[in-house]
C-alpha cells in the first residue's frame, strides 16, 4: 500500500510520476457515484463510506468521486480524505475553476475532466494541480500536447476517432474510460492504454463486481 504524504507539498511532475507509478501497480481507477441519498442522509453517507472502506482494505489504490457543487460533497470528500490518507483520491467530471479549487482545498491527488478544456487545464497547471483531460479526437490530443499535457483520458472509448491511434503518441499515458468493466482491463492494456476507469460496472452504488476483489487479491500476492 502506498505511504501517506501531503499532496500539497509535491510539485506537478512528482504528482504525475506518483500517479503513473501507482497505475503500474493497479491499472484501474474505481469511479464511485454516490446516490442522491448519500448527500441527504447521514446514514446513507456512513453506509457509502463503509462500502468504500471494505474495498480499500482489500487493497484499492485509486478512487474518484464525481465533483458536486455543494457543501455535502465537500463534507463527504473531506471525510474520505481524512479516513484514507494513503488513498489516491480524486474528483471526476470537473467543469469549472471552482471544481479545481474545491479539489485543491481537499488535498486530492488528481482530478479528471470529461472533455478537453484548455483554459481549465492551464488553470490547474498554474495551481500545481494534476488534472487529466478527457478527449476522443486527434485535434484535441495535439492541442493538449501543445500545453505539455502528458496524461490523457480517452472518453468515451467507444466513440474514439478512428484516425486516433494512441500508439502514435508515446509521450502520453492514456487512460480509457466509458462503460468499461474489470474484465476489459487486459484488452485495453493490449491496445496501449496504461489504465482504465471502471464506473458503474465495478460499483453500482450497492455492490461491487466480485472480479475486483480477485484482482486486488492477486496483486497482494505478487507484493509478498
Amino acid at each position: 500500500m502506498p505511504t501517506t504524504f501531503n499532496n500539497n507539498y509535491l510539485n506537478l511532475i512528482e504528482k504525475i510520476n506518483n500517479f503513473k507509478k501507482y497505475l503500474k501497480c493497479q491499472s484501474f481507477i474505481l469511479l464511485a457515484r454516490p446516490k442522491d441519498s448519500v448527500y441527504k442522509s447521514e446514514l446513507a453517507k456512513k453506509q457509502f463510506i463503509r462500502d468504500l472502506n471494505f474495498i480499500i482494505e482489500k487493497g484499492l489504490i485509486f478512487l474518484e468521486i464525481p465533483w458536486n457543487d455543494n457543501e455535502n460533497w465537500l463534507d463527504l470528500m473531506s471525510d474520505l480524505r481524512g479516513k484514507f490518507p494513503h488513498l489516491q483520491l480524486g474528483s471526476a467530471s470537473l467543469s469549472n475553476k471552482k471544481s479545481i479549487d474545491d479539489s485543491i482545498k481537499l488535498d486530492l491527488n488528481y482530478s479528471m475532466m470529461r472533455f478537453w478544456n484548455k483554459d481549465l487545464y492551464i488553470y490547474s497547471k498554474k495551481n500545481n494541480y494534476l488534472l487529466i483531460p478527457g478527449m476522443r479526437n486527434i485535434k484535441d490530443v495535439k492541442d493538449a500536447i501543445s500545453c505539455n499535457c502528458c496524461m490523457i483520458k480517452i472518453f468515451p472509448v467507444s466513440n474514439k476517432d478512428i484516425l486516433l491511434d494512441i500508439n502514435n503518441f508515446n509521450q502520453i499515458s492514456f487512460i480509457g474510460a466509458g462503460d468499461i468493466a474489470i474484465n476489459d482491463i487486459r484488452k485495453f492494456k493490449s491496445l496501449g492504454y496504461q489504465g482504465v476507469v471502471v464506473g458503474s460496472k465495478g460499483y453500482d452504488g450497492e455492490k461491487f463486481d466480485p472480479k475486483i476483489f480477485e484482482i486486488l487479491k492477486s496483486r497482494k500476492l505478487k507484493d509478498k
